[in-house]
């Protein structure tokens, strides 16, 4: 997969600035203050029981593509950033991708990715049964959109995040095509948020 080579040559850039966590979550450019953490957050990887736990409890076929990035990550929360919120001032931690992974601890001392299963249950209505939401992007001052993967074409799906009725933004041919897509849009304008 041509994203995982992006997230790798992402690691290789950082071999100065990254730390591992204790739960084995890799902090890329660390910030000196928190939160975020980092400008970017990659999962350990996800091993083959929980994959074959996800499998099993999963209602339909969990895409192919979507299994080889868990080999590699167990999801990922990509350009954080500070963003101010209108005209209070206040700045909040905002990521600009997030691939959803599985959570493996719950006591909350550890950094986790997002829940697949719990997100793939907030959905607008009319999102087709066979797709399958894995993650979500945002460009800087721009909406949220939802990125769904058909479980039985392969294809993928933006949908703006929080609206009554699933409307397709834009659609690509694959999980590889639409994150490699979305990680290079992102990244032509990530420095200049920081």
């Amino acid at each position: 997969m041509r994203f995982i080579e992006k997230i790798n040559t992402l690691k290789a850039s950082y071999s100065s600035d990254r730390c591992g966590m204790r739960d084995q979550a890799e902090l890329l450019g660390t910030f000196a203050e928190t939160p975020p953490l980092a400008a970017h957050m990659i999962f350990r990887p996800m091993s083959m029981d929980v994959q074959q736990h996800l499998i099993a409890s999963y209602k339909r076929k969990v895409p192919a593509e979507l299994l080889q990035l868990y080999d590699v990550m167990n999801g990922a929360n990509l350009f954080w950033a500070r963003k101010t919120m209108g005209r209070s001032g206040i700045s909040i931690p905002v990521k600009y991708l997030s691939i959803f992974g599985v959570p493996l601890t719950t006591d909350r001392m550890h950094i986790e990715p997002f829940n697949i299963s719990i997100e793939d249950l907030n959905r607008p209505d009319e999102t087709p049964a066979a797709w399958l939401k894995f993650g979500n992007y945002s460009m800087p001052n721009d909406k949220t959109y939802d990125l769904f993967a058909d479980t039985d074409t392969g294809r993928v799906y933006s949908v703006e995040n929080r609206i009554p009725r699933c409307v397709v933004s834009e659609s690509w041919e694959s999980i590889d095509e639409a994150l490699c897509a979305v990680y290079d849009r992102i990244a032509s304008v990530y420095e200049e948020t920081q």
